[in-house]
């Protein structure tokens, strides 16, 4: 499957006392597929995928596929601090109907075991695979050569989510080194979202839940329409900004979800910070502020 377009990264909804909420997870798709994107992303950071059993993992997959409308792809993600359990991973992943797995590199900081770990897990897959660079996140950092000689040697990784800033730079580093062949995903809580895909970013791959303004800037971007891009993007940034907040942007992100009525609650499995309400409230003074402007967002 080819991926191109607003690939949400969706968090997982938890009942209050930890176990899995799979009423939400049926609303959750309901609720992005009437925004348009185009698939979903699945137990990356965002989903705490970490934080899931080998269980859970294998029933929230299976619920993502049974319930997605057709054509929209499923993305899951994958990270594991050695190379046998990922691949493990991945390969349960493919048979559950995973259409491509987001890749997230192992804890060791060296060039010879990540490419080796790349290779082989993606062998394993045996679907597409995206390379998770965020050393925000994982604390890996991947440099432009270690990233192109990965694309170089595996026959899967077609993409990379680029959350390593400035993104733009190594965007075009990349385009350089590794050619146009691997495709690039924005990301970083479409901060940056216009600037990628200007750049040539293939779509937009993070954890905004209101994905419609990020598909109508991707539409507006690939009709040519920059100035009327630009000017959208400008006025929801402010949005993007307070909802990818460190450290609490999985909570705050489902907070708004609980308010907007698609999950029953907002639980974060420990260790997770909640976001406060007063933060909440400000959150929503600027999805208010976008309503004035004519935007028909929820709240």
């Amino acid at each position: 499957m080819h991926l191109k377009g607003i690939y949400p990264i969706v968090p997982t909804p938890f009942l209050d006392q930890g176990e899995i909420d799979y009423p939400s997870i049926e609303r959750l798709v309901e609720f992005m597929a009437q925004k348009g994107v185009h698939g979903l992303a699945i137990l990356g950071a965002l989903g705490e995928g970490h934080k899931l059993t080998d269980q859970e993992r294998t029933e929230v997959i299976a619920q993502y596929r049974k319930l997605l409308p057709k054509g929209m792809g499923l993305v899951v993600g994958v990270r594991a601090p050695a190379t046998n359990p990922a691949m493990t991973m991945v390969h349960r992943a493919r048979e559950l109907g995973a259409d491509a797995i987001l890749l997230g590199p192992h804890n060791v900081q060296k060039d010879a075991p990540l490419l080796e770990y790349y290779n082989q897990v993606s062998d394993a897959a045996q679907i597409p695979c995206i390379i998770h660079d965020y050393p925000a996140v994982t604390g890996i950092s991947m440099t432009v050569a270690l990233i192109s000689r990965i694309f170089e040697i595996s026959a899967n990784i077609h993409y990379i989510k680029l959350e390593d800033p400035p993104t733009g730079m190594k965007m075009q580093a990349l385009a350089e080194t590794a050619g146009p062949g691997l495709k690039i995903f924005g990301a970083l809580g479409g901060m940056y979202a216009l600037e990628e895909l200007e750049l040539g970013a293939v779509g937009i791959m993070t954890g905004f839940v209101y994905a419609e303004l990020l598909v109508q800037l991707f539409e507006l971007v690939q009709n040519h329409q920059l100035k009327q891009a630009a000017e959208h993007f400008y006025d929801f940034l402010p949005l993007n900004r307070w909802e990818f907040q460190p450290g609490i942007g999985v909570s705050l992100r489902k907070q708004v979800l609980k308010q907007l009525g698609v999950f029953s609650t907002a639980k974060v499995r420990h260790p997770g910070p909640d976001a406060d309400p007063k933060t909440v409230a400000q959150l929503f003074r600027i999805v208010a502020h976008l309503r004035g402007k004519g935007y028909p967002l929820a709240m």
